[in-house]
């Protein structure tokens, strides 16, 4: 199958934002075996985007657009895509009914002009949207010499990346008919992605499954992606592919598919009856948020004590140490946990604002010698807290057995 992927929206021209988009689209054609032969950006003009939608559809199997579903004058992509296929869109009631029922959950009333998200033609396939007020749809095009199938989507990431995943992708495999396409992610922490793949290269040259690693705010992701005419064979070849990379990268692997970091992390921690107190120094709270991102099943929460402390450019490697061994046992001591954790970031910045040096990550025990290790750090101050965060957890996972 080949495929353009569309990404819609003046201000991608203006260099307003970014498309990221994109780049998550080209990750997950290559993972699910679909060959992108090429990625587009037009603005909001119904002509452009007409045009578009036509050279895509004379040149590829599917066409994948991002962006111009929102309820404003200048999102055209429902029209464009009405016109490409011949069709006249109309208001669906029970979209209208979900929508309004969307702001009424949220003590707003639904502006009218967001009933143009409830449109529909009668060659589409909604795509639910259970994060935000845009469906999307799939359609099929079987006009004036075109055929293909187009599938549209929002362009803000968070909503279109589960609407890939959970609607668009499986109603493209229902489509394909025998094609089968099965995949699983793995999720990996305390290994970088080159050394990920050095480790696994042997897999990543294999035809079958496709293995392909990603790196991402929580780790380094792997992803296994199997295809066959037949299930059967396409369980089995995702089977074996997960089997061996989890020969290889274990002891890193900490999760998968829709697991997240401090979800694995606290699971673990109330599986052990084991609560937290954490100091942090530098590192701005960072691992006191990831643990408070999830609720605890618990009526008490595991983290018990959270303190978060300035940067101090005064320390070195020795007197960084020495501060993050009191800190885990004053704090581990006065609030009775079973772990007290201290992070502290030390070293110098740049002129450019970059820190150059590392965070000491002590984790005190009422039965056993302090954990001490270190991370060598050079980036801007929002990395430095996620990674001195990420190489606490790492620890304490492997310490807890998360």
């Amino acid at each position: 199958m080949r495929a353009w992927a569309v990404s819609i929206g003046s201000e991608l021209l203006s260099g307003q934002i970014t498309d990221t988009n994109a780049t998550f689209l080209a990750q997950e054609c290559a993972a699910s075996g679909i060959e992108l032969v090429r990625v587009a950006q037009v603005g909001d003009h119904q002509t452009d985007l007409v045009e578009t939608l036509r050279l895509a559809l004379g040149n590829a199997d599917l066409v994948i657009c991002t962006g111009g579903i929102g309820p404003t004058d200048d999102d055209l992509t429902r029209e464009a895509i009405a016109e490409v296929a011949g069709e006249r869109p109309a208001v669906d009631p029970e979209l209208l009914r979900e929508l309004r029922s969307f702001f009424a959950n949220r003590g707003q009333a639904m502006p009218e002009r967001n009933a143009k998200q409830a449109w529909v033609i009668p060659s589409s396939r909604i795509l639910s949207n259970p994060v935000g007020t845009a469906p999307g749809w799939l359609v099929s095009i079987n006009r004036d010499g075109l055929q293909g199938t187009v599938i549209s989507m929002p362009g803000v990431p968070r909503e279109m990346y589960r609407m890939w995943r959970e609607q668009a992708l499986p109603a493209l495999q229902e489509r394909t008919g025998a094609h089968v396409i099965r995949s699983t992610t793995l999720k990996t922490i305390g290994i970088g992605e080159s050394a990920a793949e050095d480790e696994i290269h042997d897999l990543i040259l294999r035809e079958q499954p496709i293995i392909a690693t990603y790196a991402k705010d929580d780790g380094v992701h792997i992803r296994v992606t199997a295809t066959s005419d037949v299930p059967d064979t396409a369980d089995r070849m995702l089977a074996n592919g997960v089997a061996d990379v989890e020969a290889i990268l274990g002891a890193y692997i900490w999760g998968r598919d829709n697991d997240t970091l401090p979800q694995v992390l606290l699971r673990a921690l109330e599986r052990t009856g084991t609560t937290l107190a954490v100091v942090e120094a530098g590192s701005g709270g960072a691992l006191c948020g990831l643990l408070t991102t999830v609720p605890a099943m618990d009526p008490t929460h595991p983290l018990v004590d959270g303190r978060v402390l300035p940067l101090d450019l005064g320390l070195d490697r020795e007197s960084a140490t020495a501060r993050a061994l009191d800190l885990a046992e004053q704090v581990r001591a006065n609030s009775d946990a079973t772990l007290g954790v201290a992070i502290v970031v030390f070293g110098g910045l740049d002129e450019r604002q970059v820190l150059h040096g590392m965070a000491a990550v002590v984790i005190s025990s009422r039965t056993s010698d302090a954990d001490v290790t270190y991370v060598g750090l050079r980036a801007t101050m929002d990395d430095v807290q996620r990674r001195s965060a990420l190489h606490a957890v790492d620890r304490l996972r492997r310490l807890v057995g998360g």
